[in-house]
């Protein structure tokens, strides 16, 4: 009830309300040296600048995605030079780091606030219900590359932190209601207060409903959804070394596809329009103690859950998680930490009409320990970082992950950094314990199900990474940050058919067993750059380019080769036109590259998907301190365009242009 009075409410703060609090920094402000400064705590565990990481990280900060006019953390993710972001349809998206991407990519960790939200079920993310206030985030950090010494398996490609503000940053009310073509209506209202000197905290809800797509065909895509969340955070002070952090969010949503599945009758696929119900929870504390600059403890602490329903699957799922840090100084230079994670995973999993799972329903356990050494020399010219992480899980056991990381600095406005990193993937639920069933027609029009057999003896897949970069600041207006990689990829999943099809005389179809096995190796190797220029002080640019090539060399004669993308380009500029009105385009250019639709093992279809060039433009207007107008128009050089098809059951469907307004009021 709350959410569906929220719009009339908004035109009467204004005047309800005491006079606005001083409006929140704005980063553009900042020099782009300043910018460099910036801290991250995703490459090491530990708050470290910007410059000084030996790693390619990419900050997107909470200015950077505000003026983007993005809605999305997907949306946002477009920024990062190196990460594959391909819009699906209405409420799916394929985001990866350097390849490989995929509704589910399994090797892209993603995190909010240091919570995985890696979905152990198909190995991946469901973006959909990934989800934050985007006016609470702070940064993104993206690291690509393998982050496994730290954040453990399935860290292979890159990792994604999204880190949101603290409550004291968020004191004082916001609101903010939105409508448009695609984006039907959005609304948001948060609001922080405290306890005392030392004790902040903050509540929020939104509400969302977004339109459905079309197919390549035309047709309507029956792929409308819609998601209410709400959350909290408290941060508290409890002496002059402990802070305590507690936070939390609740979701539900309700999402629509239409599903091509098995019919028993000519021609035997049908479509089915398909609501899916998903909902979930979190609740997380963090407990810190600082000893002093250099030495300090931590214990975080989480409980999340999912229920999701849809004809595909549905799944229960439960995680408890429990991690502890410690990092402390060695003398002769040396600063240590090290650490450990306990998780434990309860899932079930009822019957659908195309998966089946045995055991139905099932614990796991994942446990680990790492420690790591960042050694200066040189008077702190030369970082060399060494570490490991060592982890047991159910499926492969014991899996180590080494990583050795060179830093140095031979002057102010220089780093240079390389480095050679060990990976592992392990397998997902669904690959080691589900029966698929995809059904379709051999080429002489009989009926035929592509059984998809389990497979418990799969091996972890593995990379090993080699890298270098170089970061480079002229002058205050101009930074500039290259990455070069290497990626040598063994143990690659692949489906491949077991014997020959063969009739099932009860239900009159041909059965076709494919079974997942560890037969494709791989190569990558590419390059990234990422250019900050501040040509005055009221115009400012950021433009971020990859370069990807790839090579594939499987065991046998069944490859599969998708997700690649070549080049990939975005140019953004942020102009600030007068002291009230802000412009903000947004160019990008995506390569083609080619996905795998498959309806049965011998009806694969590929599609080669063309490069396409997209424009987003937002216009800003504050009419005083405390009231922003914007307007923004996105996908504006096209009436619609492909970016991605997924990997079975659904359509190919585009992205259509799209404008959406709104209002953003803080008190």
């Amino acid at each position: 009830m709350l959410l569906l009075l929220l719009p009339g409410l908004f035109f009467f703060l204004p005047g309800l309300c005491p006079a606005a609090r001083n409006p929140d920094p704005d980063l553009t402000e900042f020099s782009i040296e300043e910018l460099m400064d910036i801290k991250v705590t995703s490459v090491n565990k530990k708050s470290q600048r910007l410059s000084d990481s030996a790693a390619a990280v990419f900050v997107i900060t909470r200015e950077d995605i505000r003026r983007s006019g993005a809605t999305s953390i997907p949306d946002a993710l477009r920024m990062a030079p190196g990460v594959n972001v391909a819009r699906i349809d209405a409420n799916k998206w394929a985001v990866n780091c350097r390849g490989f991407n995929s509704r589910f990519s399994p090797s892209l960790q993603v995190l909010v606030d240091g919570r995985s939200v890696y979905a152990p079920s198909f190995s991946g993310v469901y973006w959909e219900v990934t989800d934050v206030l985007l006016e609470d985030v702070d940064h993104i950090e993206v690291v690509r590359g393998p982050g496994a010494t730290i954040w453990g398996s399935n860290a292979v490609n890159g990792v994604s932190n999204i880190i949101t503000r603290q409550a004291h940053d968020t004191q004082g009310g916001f609101v903010q209601a939105s409508a448009g073509s695609v984006e039907k209506n959005m609304v948001a209202a948060r609001y922080g207060g405290s306890t005392g000197k030392d004790k902040f905290w903050r509540i929020y809800a939104k509400h969302r409903a977004r339109d459905e797509f079309q197919r390549l065909s035309g047709e309507d895509a029956g792929d409308d959804w819609q998601t209410n969340q709400a959350g909290f955070r408290m941060d508290s002070q409890l002496s002059l070394a402990d802070n305590f952090t507690l936070q939390g969010d609740i979701y539900d949503g309700h999402i629509h596809q239409d599903l091509y599945l098995y019919s028993q009758v000519s021609p035997y696929m049908d479509e089915f329009p398909v609501k899916t119900d998903v909902s979930g929870g979190n609740i997380m504390g963090r407990w810190t103690k600082v000893f002093s600059g250099t030495s300090e403890i931590s214990l975080q602490m989480y409980y999340d859950a999912m229920q999701r329903s849809e004809d595909i699957l549905n799944e229960d799922r439960h995680n408890v998680d429990a991690q502890f840090q410690h990092r402390f100084g060695l003398g002769f230079g040396n600063d240590m930490i090290w650490g450990f994670r306990l998780r434990k995973t309860y899932d079930d999993y009822s019957g659908s009409k195309v998966v089946f799972m045995d055991p139905v329903s099932t614990s796991e356990l994942l446990y680990s320990a790492f420690i790591q050494d960042e050694i200066s020399l040189l008077g702190d010219k030369i970082k060399l970082t060494m570490g490991s992480k060592f982890e047991h899980n159910d499926y492969t056991g014991l899996e180590i992950q080494p990583s050795t990381r060179l830093l140095w600095a031979p002057s102010e406005h220089h780093r240079v950094w390389t480095a050679i990193s060990r990976a592992t993937r392990i397998p997902s639920r669904m690959e080691a314990n589900a029966l698929i069933y995809i059904s379709g027609r051999d080429i002489s029009g009989i009926p035929m199900y592509s059984r998809f057999l389990n497979n418990e003896d799969q091996t972890a897949e593995t990379l090993w990474a080699w890298e270098a970069g170089y970061r480079f600041i002229p002058q205050s207006r101009l930074f500039i940050d290259l990455a070069l990689f290497f990626n040598d990829y063994e143990n690659l999943r692949i489906y491949s058919p077991q014997g020959s099809a063969y009739f099932d005389a009860g239900n009159r179809i041909l059965i076709q067993d494919i079974v997942l096995s560890n037969m494709s190796n791989a190569r990558s190797c590419g390059a990234e750059i990422a250019v900050d220029l501040a040509t005055s002080r009221n115009v400012k640019w950021t433009l971020a380019y990859s370069l990807t090539y790839h090579d594939y060399d499987n065991d046998g004669d069944f490859e599969i080769d998708f997700g690649f993308t070549k080049h990939q380009a975005s140019l953004r500029g942020r102009f600030d036109l007068t002291e009230n009105l802000t412009l903000d385009a947004w160019l990008r250019y995506v390569g083609k590259t080619n996905a795998t639709y498959g309806i049965s093992f011998t009806d694969n279809v590929i599609y080669e998907i063309g490069d396409y060039t997209t424009l987003d433009l937002r216009l800003g207007w504050k009419i005083r301190p405390d009231l922003e107008f914007f307007l923004i128009g996105q996908n504006l050089l096209q009436d619609s365009h492909l970016e991605f098809v997924q990997e079975a059951f659904s359509y190919p469907v585009e992205v259509p242009r799209s404008a959406y307004a709104g209002l953003t009021y803080k008190f």
